[in-house]
């Protein structure tokens, strides 16, 4: 633990440091003009034709450039400066000695003096050069950027010693604060922001965060990469702190996808399909930290992630130019919000509540049903999910019991467009297509079904029929006891609900 009185020695012989350093880059620029430029920064797809005819055709016909998404790639072409990278531990044509300047040896010495303060740097004493340049390029850089004094310019002690501290943070606290963030692929929200439980929302991204997400992860496959990006909003969750046992804390906790709070995330991303049904899901996991930050780029926000393909990959085939984008209106977001409250609720309380474990069950196997890449899996997935729900422990006929029971559904709950003569009969023909499936059969006999004056495929009617099933049964949770649907059974089939 290092003592205060060492801690604000530290910011101040940093400080002089840093403004000694800012000096010497003002005074470089006054006899050279080579900066180095960060590699491969990101910059928008397509940029500098945004008044061509071509584009604005585009803008108005592709539905992610309709909604405002704009899609990044690399660039090594006029990227920004990277003044920091002036600064080096020797002398050069094109770099500054930051042994040359003011306090920078003192402040060497200061970390070598105090064994705790430099293992959090390095691993071993004979890096500890090398890491001071490093901690000391990376503030100023973020300084010059901050102000946007990149020539010349007074000097602000204040903001200095804020960035120190934010280093300082990263590399001493016991406990380091973040956010957790996950863009929402395929959709759009009408408010910016829109709380759904305490501490989670869903918030509309600034163009550099989205930037910043792109460089903190994102696939190597263009494909890929254009799936992640297509997104607008994320859910955002905070109250989050990761354990900074050691330097490589952050890194561990980034990289390690069962130290984020999956099972929230998948709960929000079932509500959203529970709700309305689209195509969504998230390729990134993201961590904003909070007053504290390790490698900043420019003046962008700080967000460090992973990848992961939470997504349906069969996206990646469609390109950038197909995807569908679901707007959510505010009567969808009350009930995504209402149906996420009740499944959080149901989790955090489940020893009570063992009832609501069947919907858990068939909540799991919604998400993955809407991940699946091959039809078969779809189906049996989706099938699983109702019986789940639907059949109890009958000792009938399971076709018969579930095709009776999806009926109800049909009858009672207001938004499902079927009638339960027709969702009755369409059940028939779904497990006809499981029993294909299951018993190597040819499928097409039962791929296809008829139904509202359509035709529409069995894996995709089964994955409608579950999310209506869990609709249902979240709302009217006596459902959870299968005796109520068979009590209901008989006034279902007579009833059409002005359907």
């Amino acid at each position: 633990m290092l003592s205060k009185e060492f801690i604000e020695q530290l910011i101040e012989t940093a400080d002089q440091t840093i403004q000694a350093a800012i000096a010497a880059i003002y005074e470089y620029q006054k006899g050279k003009t080579y900066i180095p430029t960060y590699y491969r920064y990101p910059e928008i797809f397509l940029k500098g034709i945004e008044e061509h005819e071509s584009y604005k055709e585009m803008e108005a016909n592709i539905p992610a450039f309709k909604c405002g998404i704009k899609f990044l790639t690399d660039s090594t072409y006029q990227s920004p400066a990277n003044y920091g990278e002036l600064l080096r531990g020797s002398d050069g044509q094109f770099q500054i000695n930051c042994h040359s300047l003011e306090s920078f040896d003192e402040l060497l010495r200061l970390f070598k003096s105090v064994p705790d303060a430099s293992k959090a740097l390095v691993s071993e004493e004979k890096y500890i050069d090398s890491a001071i340049v490093s901690l000391v390029a990376n503030i100023t850089n973020r300084y010059l950027y901050i102000t946007k004094k990149f020539k010349s310019g007074d000097y602000d002690s204040e903001l200095t010693k804020s960035l120190i501290a934010q280093q300082l943070t990263r590399l001493y606290a016991e406990n380091l604060s973040v956010n957790i963030c996950v863009p929402i692929c395929f959709m759009t929200f009408e408010a910016d922001e829109t709380e759904i439980a305490k501490g989670i929302s869903i918030l509309k991204m600034s163009q550099d965060f989205q930037i910043s997400r792109y460089n903190a992860a994102h696939f190597e496959s263009t494909q890929e990469s254009n799936v992640v990006q297509c997104a607008l909003f994320m859910l955002k969750m905070s109250g989050y702190h990761i354990k900074n046992n050691d330097r490589d804390a952050v890194h561990n906790a980034v990289a390690n996808y069962w130290a984020y709070p999956t099972e929230i995330i998948d709960d929000f991303f079932a509500a959203i399909r529970i709700a309305v049904g689209c195509k969504t899901g998230y390729g990134q996991l993201l961590i904003e930290p909070i007053g504290w930050a390790d490698k900043w780029t420019t003046d962008l926000p700080t967000v460090y992630g992973a990848n992961v393909r939470a997504f349906n990959h069969n996206e990646v085939e469609t390109k950038f130019f197909g995807y569908s984008i679901y707007n959510a209106n505010k009567s969808d977001l009350d009930l995504i919000k209402t149906l996420f409250t009740t499944i959080r609720q149901k989790r955090m309380d489940s020893k009570h509540n063992k009832a609501f474990r069947k919907v858990f069950i068939a909540i799991q196997r919604l998400n993955r049903c809407m991940l699946r890449e091959a039809d078969d899996d779809t189906a049996l997935d989706a099938i699983i999910g109702i019986e789940t729900l639907l059949s109890g422990d009958t000792q009938g006929e399971i076709t018969y019991t579930i095709s009776n029971r999806i009926s109800v559904v049909a009858a009672k709950l207001e938004c499902c467009p079927y009638s339960p003569q027709d969702m009755r009969r369409a059940m028939k023909t779904i497990y006809g297509f499981r029993s294909d499936i299951v018993h190597g059969r040819d499928t097409k006999k039962n791929s296809m079904i008829a139904i509202d004056g359509k035709q529409v495929e069995s894996k995709k009617l089964a994955v409608e029929f579950l999310r209506y099933s869990l609709l249902f049964i979240i709302g009217n949770q006596e459902y959870l006891e299968v005796k109520e649907f068979e009590a209901a059974f008989d006034s279902a089939l007579s009833n059409n609900d002005s359907k």
